[in-house]
């Protein structure tokens, strides 16, 4: 059923109710090429399309043909002089008044559709160019993270061939004192060794940097191709977070470049040292002074690294917790989805926190092995030493505060882990 419908059963109520099967010239052959047939199928026609335009043409149509008619209809009743036509005619305007009133309604309502059906559309191609580019952005940020745990690998390995160079200077300081030249050699050689690992990992920590950079670059590029529309997305870029995280990696990473590069330098100058010790013209004092600068700052660093660490797996404890809590108050679906994130928080903090208190360990026992290394004129009272093994202390100090805060943060994940298997 449609409008043609509607008008093809007021035209037959019309014609049976006066009589009049067959048009004559004057009246109804007037009545029968008004063209409301075409108007009417048009509407019904643009009703089941999507064309805004046409639906407005197609009701404006209408409303024009529907109104001339009635005039000439007017004129031809008067024309007839039949009381019963009048009033069929009366019922005919009606009907004509009626499609009018329900096709502006159909149309305006179509028209509503198909702007709501345009907008849903519109919103579902954001959100899907949206998780599209939160996608780019996330892998970008996985692939960066994934080159940063390489990076402080590489940096710890560059960090203990260093920690080795300086153990071997002091050992060929050492063996000349003792008067053991082959010793001194040896040792000599061993710092050769180490500064060349020290001089591999910088360069493999630069490149590393270099890749990450790329990568940041590229995702970044296929982002903006996207041309994302902010308005589409509560007035933000979708992907900015991710970037924001991988970003503040690269720039990580840089810094740690740039750090590798320096300790490279610092080795080819400890091999310098070897070779002037082993001629007897290296000062024992200054090159001592030296090594208690290296290890408070190795220490420093370790505590300001592991620090970092402990701080960012704390915030994923707490991430962790604050989804458990919204599990417990959420409806199924979105407490599958707190359930889902928590569960993810649980397993970075439990793996993290592991790996971090481990090399904790090793760090502090590295720093503890060395200043047990030097020999008694590196005093504690020392108006040189002192201060530097001072800070040496407070850095070792700062190492067990990190260690207590990840074991605080496995305790926390373990009470939340617990209360997620109570909700199923």
């Amino acid at each position: 059923m449609g409008f043609a419908s509607d008008w093809k059963s007021a035209k037959t109520a019309f014609e049976t109710a006066t009589g009049k099967k067959k048009p004559s010239a004057k009246f109804m052959g007037v009545f029968h090429k008004s063209g409301l047939e075409d108007v009417t199928k048009a509407l019904d026609t643009a009703l089941g399309k999507s064309d805004a335009k046409a639906l407005e043409k197609a009701l404006l149509d209408y409303v024009k043909s529907a109104t001339a008619y009635q005039t000439t209809l007017e004129k031809s009743a008067k024309t007839e002089g039949v009381a019963t036509i009048a009033a069929e005619l009366k019922k005919l305007g009606q009907s004509l008044d009626d499609i009018g009133r329900r096709a502006g309604v159909a149309v305006n309502e179509r028209i509503a559709e198909m702007r709501e059906d345009a907008e849903a559309e519109k919103a579902k191609e954001a959100e899907e160019q949206g998780k599209a580019a939160r996608a780019i952005a996330d892998k970008a940020a996985v692939q960066i993270d994934g080159l940063l745990k390489t990076t402080n690998a590489d940096i710890k390995l560059l960090d203990q061939a260093a920690a080795n160079a300086d153990l071997a200077l002091r050992n060929v300081l050492e063996a000349q004192g003792a008067g053991n030249a082959k010793e001194a050699k040896a040792q000599a050689a061993a710092v050769q060794t180490a500064a060349k690992t020290v001089d591999a990992q910088a360069k493999k920590v630069a490149a590393t940097a270099a890749q990450a950079a790329k990568l940041f670059s590229q995702a970044k590029a296929a982002v903006a191709k996207m041309k994302l529309d902010p308005k589409q997305h509560g007035g933000r870029d979708p992907a900015q977070g991710a970037f924001d995280r991988a970003d503040a990696i690269v720039m990580k990473l840089d810094q740690l470049k740039d750090d590798a590069v320096e300790a490279a330098t610092e080795a080819a100058g400890i091999v310098k040292e070897a070779a002037q010790a082993l001629k007897g013209a290296l000062d024992l004092r200054a090159t001592y002074l030296a090594s208690c600068r290296k290890l408070a700052k190795r220490a420093q660093d370790a505590d300001s690294f592991y620090d970092n660490i402990a701080r960012d797996v704390g915030g994923q404890a707490d991430r962790a917790q604050q989804e458990q809590m919204v599990a417990d108050e959420a409806e199924d679906d979105k407490r599958a989805a707190s359930i889902k994130t928590a569960t993810f928080y649980i397993t970075q903090v439990r793996q993290q926190a592991a790996q971090a208190k481990k090399e904790i360990l090793a760090a502090a026992n590295e720093i503890t092995g060395t200043r047990k290394s030097f020999p008694s004129m590196v005093s504690d009272k020392d108006p040189d030493f002192g201060p530097l093994l001072a800070a040496a202390k407070v850095s070792l100090d700062g190492l067990k505060e990190s260690h207590a805060a990840l074991t605080k943060a496995e305790t926390k994940i373990d009470k939340v882990e617990t209360a997620l298997k109570k909700l199923g």
